[in-house]
């Protein structure tokens, strides 16, 4: 046995059907964060040891946590580059909020050298 639409029940159907669409590219869409890269590297006399150094991804909005380490006879000095969301600039251990493609530094300074 064959169904035949009606004219009104077929455009009932298809606007039905384009307001789910459109619904589930909406849900999609709000769904979706951007992602941000951090390059992370450091001077001579230690090394960034949380997350590590390197390139990292990471969805928009999170909250990394940075260690930077000095060496034997080395102290920690300070985060240059794009810190504008860094914790702490000057702290060892702090914590960076991503919300733009960032390339990071830790400095450390000889803590003996002159003596």
């Amino acid at each position: 046995m064959k169904v035949i639409l009606s004219s009104k029940r077929h455009h009932y159907l298809a606007r039905v059907s384009i307001f789910l669409i459109l619904l589930a590219l909406i849900a999609v869409m709000v769904g979706c964060t951007g992602q941000y890269d951090i390059q992370i590297s450091s001077t001579g006399g230690g090394s960034v040891t949380t997350p590590g150094e390197g390139l990292y991804t990471y969805d928009e909005g999170t909250m990394v946590t940075l260690v930077a380490t000095p060496d034997s006879d080395y102290r920690f000095d300070n985060w240059t580059g794009s810190v504008d969301t860094i914790a702490d600039a000057y702290a060892a251990t702090t914590t960076i909020t991503l919300n733009n493609h960032y390339h990071i530094i830790a400095r450390f300074d000889c803590a003996n050298c002159g003596k």
